[in-house]
């Protein structure tokens, strides 16, 4: 029972041919599974193609352990025998999440996985609280176990551990596989440190995983996919700012997002909880104001010397009269969409009950 139906054929003796090159992630991130395929080479392709080579905007390592302490004095539970959850963990995975869409990353290049059913649903409970009515964010193209997983990868996986007492059954080996080997541009793992550094049978992955600093590591003034930094550049020449825990992951999000949503109304500043991670968000909103310029500045001399040209001025005129007219017509819609509408999110509500219990 323990045997798949390609390990029974094998045993039959029936031929077989073993692939001995992978094509599809970065070779830094292969080397989490490689070591359980004898021979195991990359192609050609992820050394040598821009996305592979790109670092990940706005994070510093393409692949990372996150070490998830207690949140609310608490690790895993079992609401129901066996239905383990983590909500520390799935705080974490959704606010690292909300940080790449505000960095610019497609949400369907993003894919949460997790090892337990419990935590499945505990994470899209928290994504449909936080994410999915924000125009900011939206849902993950998937959020899925190991299990349901397996055969699928996107080019950046959130994986969430669970466990805090004891290792679980991702310490068989083929879970493991599957869920080191599903992304193909940037992996993160979000778990208990301490307790799966120390399981032998998962040494091979993990030995990489905790060579790297355990605390989420991010960068800023980057936008993707717009970064000329690339993915093997030396530690010494990348200024990065340490994620402490999960609600400094939150605060971050919620400056970045109050940040941005000035500089579109053109609204001034204002102060977030953190000043570092304030100053570093102010400082990619400045970035971004002074890309913006350059693109106008540039836009400004085309049309300048189309007019020189002496032609061009009638189409530009009615471009921007089209451009005028696609904007009234997007705001009448927005109007007229009832989810456009104020309302209390199911977040905002509990905070409120909160205080008032308070």
């Amino acid at each position: 029972m323990d045997q798949s139906l390609f390990a029974r054929f094998v045993r039959l003796g029936v031929p077989t041919v073993m692939l001995d090159a992978q094509g599809r992630a970065r070779p830094s991130l292969a080397r989490l599974f490689n070591w359980r395929y004898a021979g195991l080479q990359d192609l050609p392709q992820v050394s040598a193609r821009p996305e592979f080579r790109a670092a990940n905007a706005g994070l510093r390592y393409d692949y990372q352990l996150i070490d998830v302490g207690d949140f609310h004095g608490r690790g895993e539970y079992e609401p129901s025998p066996y239905f383990y959850q983590n909500l520390g963990e799935a705080e974490f995975v959704c606010a690292t999440y909300q940080y790449m869409r505000l960095l610019g990353y497609p949400a369907h290049s993003i894919s949460v996985i997790t090892s337990y059913n419990g935590q499945k649903n505990l994470l899209r409970d928290v994504f449909r609280r936080r994410c999915a009515s924000h125009p900011m964010f939206g849902l993950p193209h998937k959020i899925s176990t190991l299990d349901r997983f397996q055969g699928q990868q996107n080019d950046y996986v959130l994986l969430s551990m669970v466990r805090t007492k004891a290792v679980g059954h991702i310490r068989d080996v083929r879970r493991l596989i599957v869920g080191m080997s599903r992304a193909r541009l940037g992996f993160y793992v979000f778990c208990r440190k301490a307790l799966f550094e120390n399981c032998y049978e998962l040494t091979p992955a993990f030995a990489h995983l905790v060579r790297r600093p355990s605390r989420l590591h991010l960068v800023p003034n980057e936008i993707h996919p717009q970064t000329a930094r690339l993915v093997d550049q030396d530690d010494e020449g990348v200024q990065s700012f340490v994620v402490d825990n999960v609600e400094h992951m939150q605060a971050l999000v919620a400056s970045h997002a109050a940040r941005i949503q000035a500089a579109l109304v053109g609204a001034p500043l204002v102060a977030g909880p953190d000043a570092a991670v304030a100053a570093a968000v102010e400082a990619q909103v400045e970035a971004e104001a002074e890309a913006a310029e350059g693109a106008a500045a540039a836009a400004a001399k085309k049309k300048k010397r189309k007019l020189d040209d002496g032609g061009g001025d009638n189409d530009d005129h009615e471009e921007e009269e089209h451009e005028q007219e696609d904007e009234q017509e997007d705001k009448a819609e927005a109007e007229e969409d009832p989810q456009s509408k104020k309302r209390k999110t199911a977040a905002e509500e509990e905070d409120e009950d909160e205080k008032a219990s308070d």
